[in-house]
């Protein structure tokens, strides 16, 4: 295959079904799918291919080709295209898709497997030379800080056990880390991973059903929420928080933000939901601005040179460069 052909729908916003349809093209190896809490990222290669995946995804915001399909999909394993840039977490997810993927074996996989071993030498690469030193660039961190408050920890709910609470979680203080999610098995099996990562920290997992989960809500002094607003039972668990306690500490929840509708959890007291994260971020100096631009044009370069079939180590001239610039640009 060649890299023109390469085609990426992207939907910026978290989609918490997929479609069926959808669904059935990603079992049948006729879709490579990046499904995170905060987006939804569609690969496929060919015209026809994408003229068939595209009414499946009607919320996508942007289609890429090519050159263009390529960059941003580097921009996005290096972390450029999340809202907390730079972070890493959606590096290690959009590996976990691709092994999944990988192991179907389908066609498209064998197409897509060069490309993606390109891809994953290159963020290595733009990483290292341009965002190292960044800074503390991951969700846990910046719940951690966060968190942090005078007083005696008391235990920390956290609830989901997916990829982004499990990317929180050894950032979590507290005497004791209960987990709540709603299948209970992936909570024992994340369980399982951090006791055999720190031995020594007390990890509770709360059985499943809303009875259990809201109980511990009214117990806990700290919550991090990583999964997405859910109507069913968001007005029970603010209710839950609101209630009298011994300890109050922080509640965040990383399912929303100040963009959507939040109104189960009006007036919800010591809350902070996806843009106290973000804000944050506007505290960093020039050079960390700096840093994302060089990296940026790293990735749109990188792909240039995707795109003329060379190796990485293979000097090219400008004429090269600027003769297949207008593919990206």
């Amino acid at each position: 295959m060649m890299l023109r052909e390469l085609q990426v729908l992207h939907a910026d916003q978290a989609v918490a079904q997929l479609p069926e349809a959808l669904v059935h093209a990603a079992a049948d190896g006729r879709a490579f799918v990046i499904h995170t809490c905060q987006r939804l990222v569609v690969v496929s290669c060919g015209r026809e291919s994408r003229d068939v995946l595209s009414p499946l995804l009607e919320a996508a915001t942007e289609v890429h080709e090519g050159p263009r399909a390529y960059a941003f999909l580097l921009r996005l394993a290096c972390g450029l295209e999340s809202r907390l840039p730079g972070e890493t977490e959606v590096l290690g997810q959009l590996k976990q898709c691709w092994v999944a993927f990988e192991a179907s074996r389908s066609l498209l996989a064998q197409q897509l497997r060069p490309f993606m071993q390109s891809l994953f030498r290159d963020v290595k690469d733009v990483r290292s030379r341009f965002l190292s030193g960044l800074g503390s660039a991951s969700y846990g961190s910046l719940v951690r800080r966060l968190l942090d408050a005078p007083g005696a920890p008391g235990p920390v709910l956290l609830i989901g056990a997916g990829q982004l609470a499990e990317s929180v979680a050894p950032w979590l203080r507290g005497s004791e880390l209960w987990i709540a999610n709603r299948s209970e098995q992936r909570a024992q099996q994340l369980a399982g991973r951090l006791r055999q990562r720190n031995p020594d920290r007390p990890v509770r997992v709360i059985e499943s059903g809303a009875e259990a989960e809201l109980a511990a809500w009214r117990a806990a002094r700290d919550v991090v929420v990583c999964v997405p607003g859910d109507a069913a039972l968001d007005v029970a668990r603010a209710q839950a928080w609101r209630a009298p306690r011994a300890q109050r500490g922080q509640l965040i929840h990383l399912g929303i933000d100040d963009s959507g509708d939040a109104s189960d959890w009006a007036g919800a007291p010591a809350m902070l939901n996806l843009s106290a994260l973000y804000a944050l971020l506007r505290q960093h100096d020039e050079l960390r601005r700096a840093q994302l631009a060089r990296a940026e044009r790293a990735c749109t370069e990188r792909s240039l040179l995707r795109a003329l079939g060379h190796s990485d180590s293979e000097p090219h001239g400008w004429e090269d460069l600027v003769g297949i610039h207008s593919l990206v640009s």
